[in-house]
């Protein structure tokens, strides 16, 4: 799932980038308002991870923000970058810390790490966590310019406030409560009782002086016995005194909870006589107690246990299952969650996770624990587990349960889920291990398909080693520029020229050499590296269609996640003004993928592309889901056929049908069709039949870089006119 990079993590990045700069020589006679930075800075800058804020130490005014650092301060851009600094917009009783922290940094060349409150215009606070990395120095080594990484923590302390807020309830609680006493003569046996005591007990008014059977007999059989043997050792040591709860239940069969401060009284020879005590009503405080501790350890929308009551239990299980007691722990997530959260809303994404925690419920016995562990991440313990088969059968039967669609709203629901499992004590002997094994299968089991489970196998755990250490290396390529273009010419069938290249990014990777991007684009996009990579692939690309022939379109794709980003079309407009680029030699591609997304959204972002002048095209088209009301509600440029339709072509009806009405249909809404992955020329023939316009494919060139573009051209070209020429002599 995906992560947000970390405050270090930004904090370092910022360094890294900021240590790149050139030293600021003569700072005082350059231009402090030019930027120089790297596009890697640019791009964490634009990015929403965090709010960025350039500052010059000689005026102490903002130079340059981002977008997120505007919405923490509550100021529009324009209104910062007007002469404005920091005790501008941080809070009247944070001012003089603030001033001292810059004050000391400017002075020593080293900041602290800070928290501050905003405060907004109309009122509202917000509580943030700054950190300062130095871009530019003067000569003599003082910070000339600064960027504070500031990140949001409000929520933090508001969750802190509250919990005062609760310890003060049960505080005022315990201090407003009722008090009685009492006095038990262990001679007579008699039990004298004032009448707060009796009404607390809801006995009528009458007689202050009972039996020691009229007093005990309403306290709970386990309360009385556990009183017995508490006063009974307290005795055996002379203890001078107790404090004990116990249990009543009143005459009127209501439960109540009360506190006793014991004073034990001892004859000439040392031995009880009796006892003296305080009574408190605590039934209030106790019950309090009891919701915040339920609300602790249960997730407030299913009901289930959370992670932390989930770790408790999985303890336990531990402890049991050093005495022989075997266990599973079963780690599941919920296939196709997204889609229906984005696509239906997240009222209904709530409605479906309470059904998913009921349906869970019914098929676990009392003795097992399911638990909720955050978003659409449940966990499970099976009791009792003697055989691996065992496990297996609780497995298929939970994916066949929740492969039934579910009833919410007026609306079918159809999901799934993908299952990870650890068996104890063979798979791990701390909680820590064994959720992190039944996670890794879990991984394994998505990896294979929907609707899989997978049990934990011990090399697992190096390939999971491999993988952080390949994102660790994907965080670092960014900045050392590790990244490259390659491009692919797409042709057109008619002519055989070449209309435009498409730009496909490749990782030079310092030990493994060049990584395809199928092996690190999904988790660039699981760890929040997309928005800032996918605008340095449109920077650059850009950049090198700039330097084409000047009718040569380039083409660039864009992710799910890139699409979904508020600052997606304010990226390609800055990559266009910064190259020169004329706006109609640009197009993007979006998979069908994206048209699933919130789609009065989509389409908002779409129709902005186009105004820009940009062209639009649906890749793959085909392979995805509803794709004609799609080219119905949205006016696309170019369709780009999948390969695995060319592939097909001329081997089965099928694929010859579909390719000739994908034409056919385009043709009549105006839109360009491109066949993607032909390798042969029976392949381009057939697409010149069907009405295809355009192609792409190993039998033109496989993807180069950029230097080796002019000879590809070059060579297209050469073939190009060697083909009219065929075709003119054939005539």
């Amino acid at each position: 799932m995906p992560r947000t990079p970390s405050f270090c993590s930004l904090a370092g990045a910022a360094v890294a980038i900021g240590g790149a700069w050139p030293p600021a020589t003569g700072f005082a006679a350059a231009h402090p308002g030019a930027d120089a930075g790297p596009s890697a800075f640019d791009a964490l800058f634009n990015s929403d991870t965090a709010g960025f804020a350039v500052l010059d130490m000689a005026t102490g005014c903002f130079q340059r923000v981002n977008r997120r650092f505007c919405e923490m301060t509550g100021r529009r851009a324009e209104d910062l970058l007007s002469g404005m600094s920091p005790s501008h917009v941080v809070h009247p009783d944070d001012q003089a810390a603030d001033r001292a922290l810059w004050r000391d940094g400017a002075r020593t060349g080293r900041f602290r790490e800070a928290e501050k409150r905003y405060l907004h215009p109309d009122g509202r606070v917000v509580w943030a966590r700054l950190s300062v990395a130095i871009l530019a120095r003067h000569p003599d080594g003082r910070p000339a310019r600064c960027v504070a990484i500031v990140q949001d923590v409000t929520a933090g302390h508001e969750a802190m406030a509250r919990q005062h807020a609760s310890e003060s309830l049960l505080r005022l609680t315990l201090e407003v409560g009722r008090i009685g006493s009492f006095q038990h003569d262990f001679a007579s046996g008699r039990v004298q009782c004032g009448a707060e005591t009796r009404a607390m007990y809801g006995l009528p008014p009458g007689n202050e002086v009972i039996t020691a059977a009229e007093w005990f007999g309403p306290v709970l059989r386990e309360d009385r016995v556990r009183l017995e043997e508490l006063s009974r050792i307290a005795i055996g040591n002379r203890a001078p005194g107790l404090t004990v709860d116990y249990r009543i239940r009143r005459p009127d069969g209501e439960m109540r909870h009360f506190e006793a401060r014991l004073r034990f009284a001892y004859d000439q020879r040392g031995r009880a006589a009796g006892v003296t005590g305080a009574i408190i009503d605590v039934t209030d405080q106790r019950e309090a107690e009891a919701r915040i501790a339920y609300i602790a350890h249960h997730d407030a929308l299913t009901g289930l246990p959370n992670r932390a009551l989930f770790r408790n239990r999985l303890e336990d299980s531990i402890a049991r299952a050093q005495r022989g007691e075997g266990f599973a722990v079963h780690c599941l997530d919920l296939d196709r969650f997204k889609e229906v959260n984005d696509s239906l809303g997240h009222s209904l994404g709530d409605a479906l996770l309470r059904a998913v925690a009921g349906r869970l419920r019914e098929e676990l016995r009392e003795i097992d624990t399911v638990a909720r562990l955050g978003g659409d991440e449940f966990a499970i313990i099976q009791s009792r587990v003697r055989q691996p088969a065992e496990a297996t059968r609780l497995a298929r039967r939970l994916i066949e349960v929740m492969s039934q669609p579910f009833e919410l709203e007026g609306h079918q629901v159809v999901i799934g889920t993908s299952l990870g499992i650890s068996l104890a004590p063979a798979d791990g002997e701390g909680a820590d291990t064994l959720l992190k094994n039944g996670d890794m299968a879990l991984y394994r089991a998505k990896a294979d398909g929907r609707g899989r489970l997978c049990f934990f196998e011990p090399e697992m755990d190096a390939r999971m080693q491999a993988r952080r250490r390949l994102e660790m290396d994907l965080r670092r390529a960014l900045v050392a520029r590790e990244f490259e273009l390659f491009f692919q010419p797409i042709v057109e069938v008619r002519s055989r020229r070449v209309t435009g290249l498409e730009a496909l990014l490749r990782w030079n990777h310092p030990q493994q050499g060049l990584v395809p991007p199928d092996h690190f684009i999904p988790l660039a996009e699981e760890i929040g590296l997309i928005i800032p990579l996918g605008e340095w692939v449109l920077e650059q690309a850009c950049a090198h269609a700039a330097r084409w022939p000047g009718d040569t379109t380039i083409a660039v794709n864009l992710s799910p996640a890139q699409f979904a980003s508020r600052g997606l079309v304010d990226a390609v407009a800055r990559a266009l003004a910064a190259a020169g680029l004329d706006p109609g030699r640009l197009e993007l591609e979006i998979t069908e993928t994206v048209m699933l997304q919130d789609t009065d959204a989509t389409l908002t972002t779409l129709h902005r592309l186009k105004a820009l002048g940009v062209r639009i095209a649906m890749d793959d088209f085909g392979t995805g889901y509803s794709s004609l009301s799609y080219l119905q509600r949205f006016p696309f440029d170019k369709v780009k056929i999948d390969r695995c339709f060319t592939r097909d072509l001329g081997q089965t009806q099928q694929s010859d049908a579909i390719i000739r009405a994908v034409a056919g249909l385009c043709q009549g809404l105006d839109m360009r069709t491109t066949a993607e992955g032909v390798e042969t020329e029976e392949q381009f023939r057939a697409l010149a039949r069907k009405g295809c316009a355009e192609a792409q494919g190993y039998l033109f060139s496989r993807p180069c870089p950029a230097g080796e573009i002019p000879e590809m051209l070059a060579r297209l070209s050469l073939a190009a006119c060697a083909a009219e020429a065929g075709m003119l002599g054939a005539q």
